[in-house]
Order: structure tokens, then C-alpha cells, then sequence
């Protein structure tokens, strides 16, 4: 009976001291040069394994090895970013969003540092507000400036307040715009009065300055020194837009459509206003849109090109980007037809993109709102 206790007694010192050497004791206060009782066993303390050693008739725990942190997996550490959305050129179905910023995006790269320009000739009614030239200009120099090689210095700009000013103004200079036997310039002598010709740019605000106005510096005024400079660059690169029986005769929704896109481009740009609040104002809440017209047919005075035309600009950019987008008025000039020069600029016949233009309509949130 005493042989049996003995050997289970031995037994039981003995296990635990065969499995020393592999357990790790990260409770035990371990420092380097202090005394350990068992040669080369292991032991992880405060993020470094320390091994018992003999140095000279001692043992010792050496200076430990640091326990190199754990690379996580890279599934658990790596975000795969979301894949940005890109823009289908000529696309049938897409987000109203993603064409507009495309096309804007595509004009900035395009433009690309634009150093701004007051080189022209400013004509200026002495009853504009400092705080309202100051921001007119700062457009009118934005956009000279981003086409200096274009215009090269020669538009006139008159700047007032009163349709008997611009009248007066108009003809003082030698210059006239819209028809010759009007009072007044481009106007019915009531209303805001903006438009342009062949190196000349009118701005009368006779709205904002009428006695007890109630009306405001929205989108659609902020944009309107961009706008009318704009038809100077259409002017300058394709000639004079003549009547619609002319092959090199280029629609209404293209020429006004681009240069309301444009304008509202310089708003945003200058951070003026927003290119949604413009757009939102004249494509998606306007009620001339309400019923569904072919884009083809906005090419005359009776009907609203603005908006509609602001869209197909949007889409045709987006889709082509903006420098083959102004090749349109280079190309019509130099194949004498606006036909072959839409083609020749963007790559697909006229009649090809009114299709697609319908097609992706319902895309581009034209009098929805």
C-alpha cells in the first residue's frame, strides 16, 4: 500500500514539471537578469517572451523577444471604396445627377485654370449698384477670360438699368440689337432686356431697379452675363445664326439651350448660386415641359427652348465632352451645314441624336417637378 501512495505521488510532481517549459505565465512579473528556476522554459510577459537561460552557474531570463502584433486579414481591415459611377455616353437610362455633374465636370476639365479677363468695353449706366457690378463683372471677366482666344477683346458690353438708357447708350456707340425699328434693343420697354449679337452683350435690369420691385437676383439673373457672353463665343466660332432656311442655320435649343447651360455652369462656378437651383427653375419645374414636345421642334420664337435645350447641352456634353461639344459651331461654319457639322463634331447624325435625346428623355427630369 505504501509502494502505490508513493508512486502516485510522484506522479503527480511530475506532470506539472514536463509541462513547464510551454506554458506561458503572462501573470508572473518577469524582468531581464532575474533568477528563473527552469532552464529554457518560455514565457510572454507584457508583450515579449522571455527564455530561461543559464548564465554561469545561475539561470536567468534573458532579455526577451518582442511578440510581434498580429497582421489582421484583409477582409477585416481593407474597405473596398464604392465604384464610382461613370456616365454612358448616350446612355437611354440613367440618374438626372450623374448627366448633369458628368457635363459640368467634362467643361471644367475642358477650361481647365481659367485666368479671368476684363478685356472689353464696358458701357456702364452710373445707376448700377457697386455690390451689383462688382458680381456682374466678376461673371463677365470669369467667362472673357475662359474664352480670350475666342473673343479676343472685341465685345461691347452695355450695362443698365432703363430701357431709355440702353436705347440711348445703343445708339450713342453705333451699335443696335434685335430689330432696328423697335425704340428700344431687344425689348418691349417693360421687362428685364438680355441678349447679344456679333461682338455686343446688352444686360438691362429693369426689373431689380424698378421703383419698389419685389423682384430678386435669382438664378436665372445671376446667370445672364455668362449667357449673353456665351452667344458671343457661338458668334465667333460659327457666324452669325441665320434664318432657319440656311443650312449653316443652327436650332434654337442648341443656341439658347447652351448658353442657359453655361450660365448656370459660371453661377455655380463663382458660387453665385447653384447649377441645380438654376436647372430645377428651368427644366424640372417648368410647365411648358409639362407636355411632351419633340426637342426637334424648339426652333422658333412661339416656344420655350431654354430649358429643354439646357438638358440635350447637358446630355450632348456629357456624352462627347465639352471641346467636340463646341466644335459643333466650328464644324458648321467650315462644312457650310449645321448637319454635317453636328456630325462632324460629335460623331452621329443630327436625326440620330433627336432619337436618342427621346429616348433617354424620361431620364433627365424635364417638367417633373
Amino acid at each position: 500500500m505504501r509502494i502505490k501512495v508513493f508512486i502516485l505521488k510522484t506522479l503527480l510532481i511530475s506532470i506539472p514539471l514536463t509541462l513547464i517549459p510551454v506554458i506561458a505565465f503572462s501573470a508572473q512579473k518577469i524582468t531581464s537578469g532575474a533568477t528563473c528556476k527552469v532552464n529554457k522554459q518560455s514565457v510572454t510577459y507584457l508583450k515579449k517572451t522571455y527564455t530561461c537561460i543559464k548564465s554561469g552557474k545561475k539561470l536567468v531570463w534573458n532579455k526577451g523577444v518582442v511578440v510581434p502584433e498580429p497582421k489582421p486579414s484583409p477582409s477585416a481591415t481593407t474597405s473596398v471604396a464604392p465604384a464610382k459611377a461613370i456616365f454612358t455616353p448616350w446612355a437611354r437610362s440613367f440618374d438626372t445627377v450623374l448627366m448633369t455633374s458628368t457635363a459640368l465636370a467634362n467643361t471644367s476639365q475642358f477650361l481647365g485654370d481659367v485666368k479671368p479677363s476684363s478685356d472689353y468695353k464696358l458701357t456702364l449706366d452710373p445707376a448700377i449698384k457697386e455690390s451689383d457690378r462688382d458680381w456682374i463683372t466678376k461673371a463677365l471677366d470669369y467667362t472673357n477670360g475662359a474664352f480670350s482666344e475666342i473673343l479676343k477683346g472685341q465685345v461691347k458690353v452695355f450695362l443698365g438699368t432703363t430701357h431709355e438708357w440702353s436705347a440711348k447708350s445703343l445708339r450713342s456707340a453705333g451699335e443696335w440689337v434685335g430689330d432696328p425699328q423697335s425704340p428700344f434693343p431687344c425689348s418691349n420697354g417693360k421687362n428685364d432686356a438680355y441678349c447679344a449679337g456679333p461682338n455686343l452683350a446688352l444686360l438691362i435690369y429693369s426689373d431689380i431697379y424698378s421703383p419698389n420691385s419685389n423682384y430678386q437676383w435669382d438664378a436665372g439673373r445671376q446667370s445672364t452675363p455668362a449667357h449673353e457672353l456665351f452667344h458671343n463665343v457661338q458668334f465667333a466660332l460659327g457666324g452669325r445664326n441665320v434664318g432657319s432656311d440656311d443650312p449653316t442655320h443652327i436650332p434654337r435649343w442648341l443656341m439658347e439651350g447652351s448658353a442657359n447651360y453655361f450660365g448656370f455652369y459660371i453661377v455655380d462656378k463663382l458660387a453665385l448660386n447653384t447649377y441645380a437651383s438654376g436647372r430645377n427653375q428651368q427644366v424640372n419645374s417648368n410647365q411648358a415641359y409639362k407636355t411632351v414636345v419633340p426637342l426637334v421642334q424648339y426652333d422658333n420664337f412661339s416656344s420655350d427652348p431654354y430649358g429643354i435645350g439646357q438638358a440635350a447641352t447637358e446630355y450632348l456634353v456629357a456624352s462627347v465632352g465639352f471641346e467636340k461639344f463646341l466644335n459643333i459651331w466650328t464644324f458648321t461654319k467650315s462644312e457650310k451645314d449645321f448637319s454635317k457639322g453636328f456630325k462632324k463634331a460629335v460623331g452621329i447624325d443630327i436625326s440620330d441624336f433627336y432619337s436618342k435625346f427621346e429616348a433617354a428623355r424620361p431620364s433627365m427630369s424635364i417638367g417633373t417637378s
